[in-house]
């Protein structure tokens, strides 16, 4: 009887020991190596700035060998910043899918932007400060992209003049770039001024401005308002005519940064000056 069960103990566990060999060689034999494949109907893509992240993967697809259609698989694994060579706003974006098998592939592809333009800078306020005052430039300049929005929090400083202690104008350079390093670089001047009641103000309806190359504009209609505190009577405001306009460095069919300055002398003899900064693209 003994007998009888360790030959049936036996033949078992060969039986098993077969049955494991047979379904190891199976799946080695049977096993998925085989990689997706992509499919892209052109090598170069053009999207807008404003298109979703899908628009990335228009006219791309990828199929594998046992999983059939698996584009629904396909996600963006990296964009690249912008190519310096073209300067059109080019870059290329890489692609990976996996299988069901976890094999996978990557691709990669040329895109541009049509619509797309550089950061651009704003001025809510003229960069003027007082004697010992920290010159700050958040909360005064920010900087808007077509991609990110609001990127004021990228602003770097630099090269800079500025003597706090003294009164003058000194010049500044400031800089942001956008996830695509796309970096724009805005000189300005900034204005120590010693405290005073009597120095009228002027006051602008805006202290930078982008023009198109070409591009005209009439700059003393950017004078919001002009005021003397040394007038008699309670309105101590003063027509804007009365304000100097020198727009002489402005050459609007050359890109560049340009100053445009605006001076009015009060009745104290004290000199108010702002400055409106052009960008012409």
């Amino acid at each position: 009887m003994l007998k009888l069960i360790r030959s049936t103990l036996v033949v078992l566990f060969c039986a098993a020991l077969a049955g494991a060999a047979g379904l190891y060689w199976y799946n080695k034999t049977h096993e998925d190596l085989t990689p997706p494949v992509f499919h892209s109907e052109t090598d170069m893509i053009e999207i807008s700035v404003n298109d979703p992240p899908e628009a990335m993967l228009q006219g791309l697809s990828a199929t594998d060998d046992r999983d059939g259609d698996i584009s629904s698989s396909i996600r963006v694994i990296h964009i690249s910043a912008f190519n310096r060579e073209t300067d059109d706003s080019r870059f290329t974006v890489t692609y990976i899918v996996f299988d069901s098998a976890s094999n996978y592939s990557c691709f990669s592809r040329s895109a541009r932007y049509t619509d797309y333009s550089s950061p651009r800078f704003h001025l809510n306020q003229p960069m003027a400060f007082g004697v010992n005052d920290t010159v700050r430039f958040d909360g005064t300049v920010t900087v808007t992209d077509l991609l990110e929005g609001d990127i004021s929090g990228r602003i770097k400083l630099e090269q800079s003049s500025v003597i706090n202690t003294v009164p003058g104008a000194y010049k500044v350079r400031i800089s942001a770039s956008n996830r695509m390093e796309d970096e724009v670089s805005l000189p300005l001047t900034v204005q120590i001024l010693t405290s005073s009641h009597t120095r009228p103000e002027i006051r602008l309806k805006d202290y930078l401005i982008y023009l198109e190359r070409g591009e005209t504009v009439p700059f003393r209609s950017y004078i919001q308002s002009v005021s003397d505190p040394m007038k008699s009577g309670s309105d101590k405001t003063v027509p804007g005519s009365e304000v100097n306009v020198n727009d002489s460095a402005v050459d609007s069919s050359q890109p560049g940064t340009y100053e445009v300055y605006y001076h009015y002398t009060g009745l104290s003899g004290e000199i108010a000056t702002v400055i409106l900064t052009v960008i012409v693209v």
